[in-house]
């Protein structure tokens, strides 16, 4: 059975590669007779990396850009109802509109239905999530007619499987942001000229003046980051989290400590692990959120274009990996919570986190705070400067300029006729 799979799978994935085939080549001889659509579906505002990819295309009056609002399929099941995703999904276009940006829904909340991307009459599509979307607006079916690709929200720093998800290989092209990720996606089976080395797009959010809207700080003290993953549970496929044994210790040191602010910034899933990990019952979820909002020198943010957030804070404290890397370029000290059953970082991730101070125990915690906070000492100054240099990759022109080149290569006549 194992065998027939292997070899369905490996149909499928050529039936799409033709698809993307015959696409480019169709694109190369429109490119110039109409404008090319592109369309970025996103399920959740705080996983939105396309910021600077979406607005480098929308600057060009040869591509109409849309971002399309959907929900993740999962999240549809009775049993996540105090989730709330139509209200949340309403937030997510709040979000983007509130830009000034083209924003539709991809869901149709009368009839609870999916809307088929093709009413949206994509010729690309990004999206925030392949995995986790719906069937109807799955790879499967939109490779019928639209090149589809995809930048991570994260980064691809750890040992996690998650990040090979064998959707990605049906991918016209998956941008990565390091060159140990993009070899090891190799190694596993995906085809060279599918993985390209782009960057981490949010980090674009570096190379502009900080926009005095994302500043949700309200006053000159001291600003922390508390952000916690969700994959505290051992059931998890990460285990990097660490929710479970601190988040009572950083409620009640915010509450003590109004010499300071914070932010609260928990993982989108956070919410759904705690109430399936049986953590809390939904009404304490809830009232510890809540509890945090009502803090007076505490926001809870769980929106995305968080990186001005980032450059005018002081600390973050998190076991976020995609945070590890974003925060770098800010040269801010880090607390790394540490999970011991964790998969671990790759070779690249181990770099990256050299940085950082280690946290395994409360102890650990209130240690680093007072050298941080009260005494002043960074000794891994020295160690951050000398990652971004060495490291970490930060194009001069953006990650959306890589991106915006790709594509119009893609769609240079010549390139479709190969």
């Amino acid at each position: 059975m194992l065998c027939l799979k292997n070899l369905l799978d490996t149909w499928n994935l050529n039936k799409i590669n033709s698809r993307y085939k015959k696409i480019v080549k169709n694109l190369s001889k429109d490119v110039n007779k109409r404008k090319i659509n592109i369309i970025f579906v996103n399920c959740e505002a705080s996983k939105w990396a396309y910021q600077y990819i979406y607005e480098k295309f929308a600057a060009d009056d040869r591509f109409n850009v849309k971002v399309v609002i959907s929900v993740y399929d999962m999240l549809r099941k009775k049993k996540y109802n105090y989730l709330e995703y139509e209200k949340k999904a309403k937030e997510n276009y709040d979000f983007f509109k509130n830009q000034g940006m083209n924003v539709e829904y991809a869901y149709n909340f009368n009839e609870h239905k999916y809307i088929e991307l093709k009413k949206f009459a994509p010729d690309i599509v990004f999206y925030d999530e392949p995995p986790a979307i719906s069937k109807a607006q799955s790879i499967d079916n939109v490779s019928k007619y639209a090149l589809t690709m995809y930048c991570s929200y994260g980064s691809c720093i750890t040992n996690g499987d998650n990040e090979r998800d064998e959707i990605y290989k049906k991918l016209f092209v998956y941008f990565v942001d390091n060159n140990f990720a993009r070899q090891n996606l190799i190694d596993y089976g995906f085809k060279a000229e599918q993985v390209y080395l782009a960057g981490q797009p949010k980090t674009d959010a570096y190379l502009k003046e900080i926009n005095i809207k994302n500043r949700l700080w309200k006053t000159d003290k001291k600003h922390i980051i508390i952000a916690p993953h969700f994959s505290f549970d051992n059931n998890t496929v990460l285990r990097f989290g660490t929710f479970n044994w601190n988040y009572k210790f950083f409620f009640n040191y915010a509450k003590e400590h109004n010499e300071y602010e914070f932010i609260f910034k928990p993982h989108p899933s956070l919410k759904r692990e705690i109430i399936k990990r049986n953590l809390m019952t939904v009404e304490e979820m809830n009232e510890y959120y809540k509890s945090w909002k009502e803090l007076p020198n505490a926001e809870v943010y769980e929106s995305g274009n968080y990186i001005d957030m980032f450059r005018t804070s002081d600390l973050l404290i998190t076991d976020c990996n995609s945070f590890l890397f974003e925060y770098l370029p800010t040269l801010k000290p880090v607390i790394q919570l540490i999970n011991p059953n964790s998969k671990g970082h790759n070779e690249f991730g181990q770099k990256i986190i050299e940085g950082y101070y280690k946290a395994k125990t409360i102890d650990d915690i209130e240690y680093y705070l007072d050298k941080i906070l009260v005494k002043n000492e960074d000794n891994l100054l020295y160690k951050r400067k000398d990652i971004i240099k060495n490291i970490l990759m930060l194009p001069k022109n953006g990650v959306n300029t890589i991106v915006y080149d790709y594509v119009n290569n893609i769609l240079d006549s010549n390139k479709g006729n190969e």
